[in-house]
């Protein structure tokens, strides 16, 4: 569990970690205890991560944590803890559960890394008899990065909005050691050697029939609820997981505590992009880039338009659910978080 949280590459956990080692080392706590408290600290930052909380006040509060929770009966300090870290921006789990079906959770770097971790968490969740060795394991997009001809048919017109808003999403994502022979196959082929596979994640494979859109939901509401398992919410307060935007009206959007007045989820989706061009037009002309089925400068290329006021134009012929999953990664693709953003709706 240690490991894991070197891999979430959170060093400020330390002081406080080690602090509580010692309380190990000199027998004040079991080695048990010792795994809750390590247990906790990596639910949090999990959590974290999955709804983008920004990681810059993570030194903060790591530094006073042992100070404001120690407490000679462990039972106490572990309420504390947990009374402690609620407070500091832990999401509840219907944030939890939501961005870990909308959120692009895949990308390069650090993403990367830490999405391969969730994905290990889930496949040691069925807890294998035979112990699994995932440094030979890469993580596989099952509807490709690069679409051929054939997936473009097979996802039918709607190919190019599916691509940009689920390619990188949980639902899409899963552990392989075959990530170069499947490469760019059509889903019947991938199928037959996810089938095949060793791994208890790649037995979900065995009765899907098709990989489209909603089989992509789906599957990612069933890992999602696999999530909450593995890192239960530890606050006081339970919260209904399952979160809904179709049939909503919104009525109020937030963005860096901007307040703006819509009436639809389209308004809601141009005053998101024209706050993002203006905070961001370097980064907005990546997201141009990263959804073209959704923003660009032909105007002739989308259905139903809204011009923005730096002259793009966005697609507006959308479902509240596309909107706010394309908002959302809108937001953090320019390192905004769902704190940064919110919808208020009747």
């Amino acid at each position: 569990m240690i490991i894991y949280i070197n891999r979430m590459e959170a060093t400020t956990v330390y002081p406080f970690l080690l602090n509580c080692y010692d309380d190990y080392y000199r027998g004040q706590i079991s080695d048990t205890q010792f795994v809750e408290v390590i247990s906790i600290i990596e639910n949090f930052l999990v959590r974290r991560f999955v709804c983008n909380v920004p990681t810059n006040q993570l030194n903060k509060i790591f530094n006073s944590l042992y100070k404001n929770t120690k407490d000679d009966i462990f039972d106490n300090f572990i309420k504390l803890l947990k009374n402690h870290l609620q407070s500091k921006n832990y999401p509840k789990d219907n944030e939890f559960f939501s961005r870990l079906i909308d959120a692009k959770l895949y990308g390069s770097g650090e993403r990367g890394r830490k999405t391969k971790l969730i994905l290990e968490s889930i496949e040691e969740f069925f807890e294998h008899k035979e112990q699994v060795d995932f440094d030979n394991l890469t993580i596989e997009h099952i509807m490709p990065q690069t679409l051929t001809q054939s997936w473009q048919e097979y996802l039918g017109e709607e190919w190019q909005l599916v691509h940009d808003l689920y390619l990188h999403t949980l639902g899409n994502l899963t552990l392989t050691g075959y990530n170069s022979e499947l490469s760019n196959d059509d889903f019947d082929i991938k199928k037959e050697k996810l089938k095949a596979s060793h791994l208890e994640i790649n037995k979900y494979f065995e009765k899907v029939t098709s990989w489209k859109k909603e089989d992509i939901e789906q599957r990612a509401k069933h890992l999602a609820e696999i999530c909450l398992k593995i890192w239960p919410y530890f606050g006081n307060e339970r919260t209904d997981a399952d979160v809904r935007v179709t049939g909503t009206n919104p009525k109020e959007l937030y963005i860096l505590g901007q307040q703006f007045e819509v009436h639809s989820w389209r308004d809601v989706l141009e005053n998101t992009m024209n706050t993002i061009a203006d905070l961001e037009p370097e980064k907005f002309e990546q997201i141009m880039v990263q959804f073209p089925r959704l923003v660009g400068r032909d105007p002739k290329k989308f259905r139903a338009i809204r011009q923005l006021k730096n002259g793009a134009y966005i697609e507006v012929n959308l479902s509240a659910q596309s909107i706010q999953r394309f908002c959302v990664q809108a937001i953090e693709a320019i390192e905004l978080t769902t704190d940064d953003w919110k919808v208020i709706t009747e």
